[in-house]
């Protein structure tokens, strides 16, 4: 008996050191992947990047954080890895802002028809249907589990009170993009839908000449293929298209260190009971982004940090940092699918988050 403990002692501790050995493993892959540090491009970040305060940002949208270039676009897009909360405050920032500043009324939504129909019943309303609202976020968890939330009902408060005093000219219209929430039968990808019903709204109200504000996940909002697949997403297929507004193209993407993301429990994933994880940050150990350690080196802990890629002198116009993610366990890696593909290729702004909470369950 006692050799039996013995061995099974023995055969327990081997296979203790073999984890962490292929945890080990695992996490130097992962450095390497990030890689390191550039004097060159930390230079390049500190100048070229703008704080953004939390406590103000929804409350002045005046202050203006792009260029003259940004700014004389059609298409503003931004995106995010869904479940975290410091994007719904950028999301309401940019619409106001540009709403404000530029009269950019209609908002492109990743949500279908009906349920954009229903928000901008909402926003119309005398009175704030909250039940109307309410039903509009339950369903989103249909399509995108983590972003049906009490923040993305907030957010949504805080902007009709903002349209209500707005003249009718400005007044926000939603545009759902997206595929029908309850169409089982569509056998094209959903950035096809997304462009085709883009094209056909544009074409049926006459839009062809007025400017569009976009929030979607990060992969919506590439602009040119990516993976071996060639994967175009709906930016890359707007830029591609036969449009007049198709090269006048902003997008804006949205990194996270040391934040929690809301995952609530879908199919067979592990959720922890509070629906909060800490493992998609852009440097591990389930998403790495290349380059993320230079965005962190120029940034503090608690901010919110927007950098320009696109300035004069960028490394990001001939280097795939940032553009290059790798995915662990769960989803595919979104990686430029050649050379030649540069991070300004792919998105021209990109904004990092640290320390953002998690997204909280609708009450």
């Amino acid at each position: 008996m006692k050799k039996v403990v013995k061995f099974l002692g023995k055969l327990f501790l081997g296979f203790i050191a073999l984890l962490l050995v292929a945890i080990f493993i695992f996490w130097i892959k992962n450095q390497i992947f990030i890689g390191g540090v550039n004097d060159a491009t930390i230079a390049y970040l500190d100048r070229n990047k703008k704080s953004i305060d939390r406590a103000t940002i929804a409350q002045h949208p005046e202050i203006a954080l792009f260029d003259s270039e940004f700014y004389a676009s059609q298409v503003f897009l931004l995106g995010e890895t869904h479940g975290y909360a410091d994007v719904q405050q950028i999301d309401q920032y940019m619409i106001r802002h540009l709403n404000q500043k530029w009269g950019v009324r209609f908002y492109l939504a990743e949500i279908d028809t009906s349920r954009a129909n229903a928000l901008n019943t909402f926003l119309r309303k005398e009175t704030k249907d909250t039940a109307l609202l309410k039903q509009v976020v339950r369903d989103i968890a249909t399509r995108i589990p983590q972003l049906s939330s009490q923040e993305l009902y907030d957010k949504w408060i805080s902007l009709y009170d903002y349209n209500n005093g707005l003249s009718d000219s400005l007044k926000i219209t939603v545009i759902g993009v997206d595929q029908d929430f309850n169409d089982t039968t569509t056998t094209i990808s959903r950035d096809s839908s997304m462009l085709v019903n883009f094209k056909r709204t544009v074409e049926e109200k006459g839009l062809q000449k007025e400017k569009f504000y976009g929030f979607f996940g990060y992969s919506h909002v590439l602009q040119t293929g990516y993976n071996q697949g060639n994967i175009y997403s709906f930016a890359a297929r707007l830029k591609r298209a036969q449009l007049p507004y198709a090269s006048h193209l902003q997008s804006i993407v949205c990194f996270t260190l040391d934040s929690e993301m809301r995952m609530p429990k879908v199919g067979t994933f592990p959720t922890p009971p509070d629906e909060k994880i800490g493992g998609f940050n852009g440097d591990g150990p389930l998403i790495t982004v290349k380059g993320i350690k230079e965005l962190k080196k120029v940034t503090e802990e608690g901010s919110i940090t927007l950098f320009d890629l696109k300035g004069e002198g960028s490394p990001y116009k001939n280097s795939q940092h940032l553009c290059s993610i790798h995915v662990t366990l769960v989803g595919a890696d979104m990686l430029p699918n050649n050379e030649s593909q540069k991070t300004t290729d792919f998105f021209q702004y990109a904004i990092l988050l640290r320390n953002s909470r998690a997204l909280s369950k609708l009450k």
